[in-house]
């Protein structure tokens, strides 16, 4: 049978200098080399392999996982900033026409550091009836949510809420054929189960002109489903509307008003859909 000899030679960890005068029992002269032998007739097979080497990371390796990873964690903070700046920020909805900067900062200062106040107002100096407001915290902001949306101020019931900004309805391709009328519409809900179309229209018709009024009901069964919209011909008379009319009662219950998803509607024949927007921010 053929054997197969294996020599390690043992090295020492002292300097050669040293390992003559030391009496360490395991310190015999270092070596860097391997040798496998395969006896009797197989020729030596040397490994001229330093032991003493060993995987080096470079400087410019580890300094390049370093800056990736410092990039990495400066890009979730600043992420992480944009969206508690984004939840400092309020719509409140249907303030008193009265209502002056101060009084907002004054009456939002219950809840912590009001930093911003922008009441929106039309060409002639009058307050439309909602403004942006933006603590100094997220907490704070939360905390305004918490106590004043639904607050009754003045005879009018506050809505208070997180701003958020719409996309603006990219124009039409050139080649496309002309578009239709443009609506404004807005979403109607807690409507009263008797209410109809025309009830919705007279509502609006009372102080404004709306262009149409719908009022979407259960399939197969018929009933109401509590909600519906209503179209006007330009987005400061349905900002007027909110401002106005929301909270007001209709056959009994408040309506609660708010900008639909899709406001600007450019096809009459188009499908509504629910909101999740607010105006414009300026």
């Amino acid at each position: 049978m053929v054997a197969l000899e294996v020599s390690f030679s043992r090295f020492s960890p002292y300097p050669s200098s040293c390992s003559s005068k030391s009496t360490h029992p395991l310190s015999p002269k270092a070596s860097s080399s391997i040798n496998f032998q395969l006896s009797p007739y197989t020729p030596t097979l040397s490994l001229k392999t330093p032991l003493l080497s060993s995987f080096k990371i470079s400087r410019k390796s580890r300094f390049e996982v370093f800056t990736t990873v410092q990039e990495e964690v400066q890009v979730e903070e600043k992420a992480e900033n944009v969206e508690i700046s984004q939840k400092r920020k309020l719509y409140v909805l249907n303030l008193p026409w009265s209502l002056t900067v101060t009084d907002i900062k004054k009456l939002f200062g219950e809840c912590g550091i009001v930093t911003d106040v922008e009441i929106i107002k039309q060409k002639s100096g009058k307050s439309r009836g909602f403004a942006f407001v933006t603590m100094d915290s997220a907490e704070e902001a939360q905390a305004v949510i918490d106590k004043f949306n639904s607050y009754e101020l003045s005879g009018r019931v506050l809505t208070v809420e997180y701003a958020k900004r719409l996309k603006r309805p990219s124009p039409p391709p050139p080649d496309s054929p002309p578009p239709g009328k443009t609506r404004y519409k807005l979403y109607v809900s807690n409507l009263a189960w008797k209410v109809r179309a025309n009830d919705l229209r007279e509502f609006f018709a009372a102080n404004f002109k709306p262009l149409s009024a719908r009022v979407v009901f259960n399939n197969p069964s018929g009933n109401s489903a509590g909600y519906g919209f209503v179209s006007f011909a330009t987005r400061e008379e349905a900002e007027s509307v909110i401002s106005e009319l929301n909270g007001k009662e209709l056959l009994g219950r408040p309506i609660i008003l708010k900008v639909g998803e899709k406001s600007i509607d450019r096809s009459v024949s188009k499908e509504e859909h629910t909101p999740d927007g607010q105006p414009e921010e300026s």
